[in-house]
């Protein structure tokens, strides 16, 4: 059992044996381990314990104020700080420790859905390590729009605005992130006033959600396909650029100029989605002189239970290139088409 934990068990203890000296001791060491951690709400609550406990403890209130604003008053963390120099470079040092001790410390595993397409949501997300992917979901389709890496903000579309989400936003790995929640802004308005203009200033910085939307459909509109058959090999790629783990196979859909599609078999919907957002090695052969084909590519679209599917558990695959084919190969191919 951790020293938190202890003492909070303690002064559940201590209240039920009225012994308030003994139980204000411990919620005066867990005021100020609450508020080393940033957890303000937490430590200001148990302040409020401290007075509901005995308001006559004077010195003792003192203490719990004075362990939460010094805590309050500590500079921003370093590591932190450069993580968002850009942003912290347009605020005074004021507003600097307004927005870094207001912000609350969260932590995802690889997968995980931190906000849902057509949910509401009033939290603005500051990632500190790991990355995330935008998610667009029209139809039966899954599209993938963005990732996002350290030093990238989510939801600015959603907290300023109150409306409903555009995308969802889900983990790609293991995330570490912080985040405001709509409710500081008004306190913002009193001891801060300028901070919120300049953090939406900010984030027009960032390339809006719904021109990211207008893209992708410009990008897949714009390049011609043809049909394709045969089988390909996918791979999952590293961060170093390299194929690992397990060989999938699958069937050949079509092709164009910048990416591929193909069906494969997913047991369940999440696996497929899964790929979204991941880069993948796929290997090939193009017609007509069956040229193999190795290219890395990142997955952008699944397509599930479409009418032409003959089995349930096949889903379509859409990766774009990080290379493109050249003009020769792909007319190469649309020659070949042509032939059968």
């Amino acid at each position: 059992m951790d020293d938190i934990a202890r003492h909070r068990e303690l002064v559940n203890k201590y209240v039920r044996e009225n012994n308030n000296i003994a139980a204000i001791k411990s919620l005066l060491f867990l005021i100020a381990r609450y508020a080393d951690n940033k957890d303000f709400r937490r430590a200001e609550a148990l302040r409020e314990k401290i007075i509901e406990l005995d308001p006559m403890s004077l010195s003792e209130i003192i203490k719990a104020n004075e362990i939460i604003d010094e805590a309050r008053r500590m500079p921003v963390d370093k590591t932190h700080r450069d993580i968002w120099a850009d942003l912290y470079e347009k605020l005074n040092a004021d507003e600097s420790n307004t927005l870094y001790v207001d912000m609350e410390d969260l932590t995802f595993g690889p997968d995980e859905v931190i906000f849902n397409q057509g949910d509401m949501n009033s939290k603005l997300y500051f990632i500190n390590s790991g990355q995330v992917k935008h998610l667009f979901h029209i139809n039966s389709r899954d599209l993938f729009i963005k990732k996002l890496t350290p030093g990238s903000i989510a939801g600015d579309d959603t907290f300023f605005d109150a409306s409903v989400c555009t995308t969802s936003l889900v983990t790609l790995s293991r995330v570490k992130l912080s985040y405001v929640d709509r409710e500081v802004l008004a306190k913002w308005k009193q001891s801060a006033p300028a901070l919120e203009s300049k953090l939406q200033d900010y984030c027009l910085g960032q390339e809006k959600i719904h021109n990211l939307l207008k893209k992708n459909a410009m990008d897949r509109r714009g390049q011609r396909r043809t049909n394709l058959s045969g089988k390909v090999l996918i791979k999952l790629v590293n961060e170093d650029g390299q194929p690992v783990g397990k060989t999938l196979g699958g069937i050949l859909a079509d092709i164009s100029i910048g990416g591929l599609s193909f069906f494969i078999k997913a047991r369940q919907k999440a696996s497929a989605q899964q790929l979204l957002g991941r880069t993948l090695n796929v290997q090939f052969l193009l017609p007509p002189s069956m040229q193999e084909i190795d290219k890395n590519g990142t997955a952008i679209g699944v397509n599930f239970n479409l009418d032409n599917f003959q089995i349930k558990n096949d889903y379509s695959v859409h990766i774009k290139f990080d290379k493109k084919l050249t003009p020769a190969q792909l007319a190469a191919a649309e020659q070949s088409n042509r032939y059968r």
